[in-house]
C-alpha cells in the first residue's frame, strides 16, 4: 500500500531510530518499500544506512545516493521511483509512533474519497480545538500551517499531477505542494499524535531550515498569495492574513529567542 520516502542529509545521529520507527509499525505489512535517499551526506550517514540494510535483510529498503541537490529534489526522486499507490513521507530526524500507518490506513479504507492526509495533535484553529478527521479549507490552512511532513500520506498519481515539490524553493515548498490538494477538494488532517518531530534537537528551530524564521515567514506569505491566485481565498482575506503573518512572525521570534536563551543557560 505505502512507499515510504526518507530523504537524509547528515543524519548519523538519528537515521537508525528513523528506520527502526518504520520497522516497528504495528502494520508493517502495509509497507511495500522503504526508499532511502542520501542527499550527499558528508558524515557517517551512508555507512550507517548500509550497515542497517545488511542487518535487516527482511526490510524492503531501496537505497539511493546522489550529490547534494536539496530536500525537494531528493523527495521528488524517491516519489518518481516509488511503486506503491500511496506515498508516506518521513524525514531523517523524525520518527513515527508505532500505530501511525495502521491508523491512517484505517481512515483511508473508511474514506476512499481522500487523496491527501496529514496528522496534528492538538489541532486548534482560532482557539477552537478540532477532533477526529477534519476536512480543511484554504482559510484553515492560512490560519494554521498544521501539516508536519512526516505525517503526510498521499496518492502518488494525484501528487504527480500537482507537480510534487518545487525544487527551486528552499523554504515553504512542502506547504505549497500540500495546499494544491485543495484543488482536489481533498485536504484532510487526522487530529491525533502519530509522530515525534526533530528527535535530536533541544527545541524546534534550533538548527536547519526551520531556524531561519524570517525566510520561513516570507515563504508562508508566498503560499498564501498562491491560494489567492488559485481563487481559493478573497482579496480582503489575503490582506488580513498577510497582516496576521507579520504578527505571527513577531510571536515566533520571541518564542525562538526564549528557547535559545533557555537552551544556552542549561546546555552551554
Amino acid at each position: 500500500m505505502f512507499s515510504v520516502i526518507i530523504p537524509v542529509y547528515n543524519c548519523e545521529k538519528t537515521v537508525r531510530q528513523v528506520l527502526d520507527s518504520v520497522r516497528m509499525q504495528t502494520r508493517f505489512d502495509l509497507v511495500e518499500e522503504i526508499i532511502v535517499l542520501n542527499d550527499g551526506s558528508t558524515d557517517r550517514t551512508g555507512k550507517i544506512i548500509e550497515d542497517y540494510i545488511s542487518g535487516n535483510p527482511a526490510m524492503p529498503i531501496r537505497y539511493f545516493q546522489h550529490k547534494n541537490h536539496g530536500v525537494s529534489y531528493t523527495r521528488n526522486r524517491g516519489i518518481h521511483a516509488a511503486k506503491a499507490e500511496w506515498i508516506a513521507l518521513l524525514d531523517g530526524d523524525d520518527v513515527w509512533l508505532e500505530q501511525k500507518l495502521e491508523r491512517q490506513a484505517q481512515i483511508l479504507a473508511e474514506h476512499p474519497e481522500i487523496c491527501f492526509m496529514g496528522a496534528a495533535e492538538p489541532l486548534k484553529i482560532l482557539f477552537k480545538r478540532r477532533h477526529g478527521l477534519c476536512k480543511m479549507t484554504a482559510a484553515d490552512i492560512c490560519l494554521r500551517s498544521c501539516t508536519p511532513t512526516p505525517t503526510v500520506v498521499f496518492k502518488k498519481s494525484a501528487g504527480e499531477v500537482l507537480g510534487l515539490f518545487d525544487e527551486n524553493r528552499q523554504f515553504g515548498e512542502d506547504i505549497q505542494f500540500y495546499q494544491r490538494f485543495l484543488l482536489y477538494d481533498s485536504y484532510y488532517i487526522l487530529a491525533e499524535k502519530l509522530v515525534r518531530i526533530s528527535i535530536q534537537k533541544k527545541y524546534f528551530g534550533e538548527s536547519g531550515l526551520s531556524s531561519n524564521i524570517v525566510k520561513c515567514s516570507k515563504s508562508r506569505d508566498k503560499n498564501i498569495k498562491e491560494l489567492y491566485d488559485m481563487g481559493l481565498i478573497s482579496k480582503p482575506f489575503l490582506a488580513a492574513m498577510l497582516l496576521f503573518s507579520q504578527i505571527k512572525l513577531c510571536r515566533r521570534w520571541l518564542i525562538w529567542s526564549a528557547h535559545r536563551c533557555i537552551a544556552m543557560l542549561y546546555h552551554p
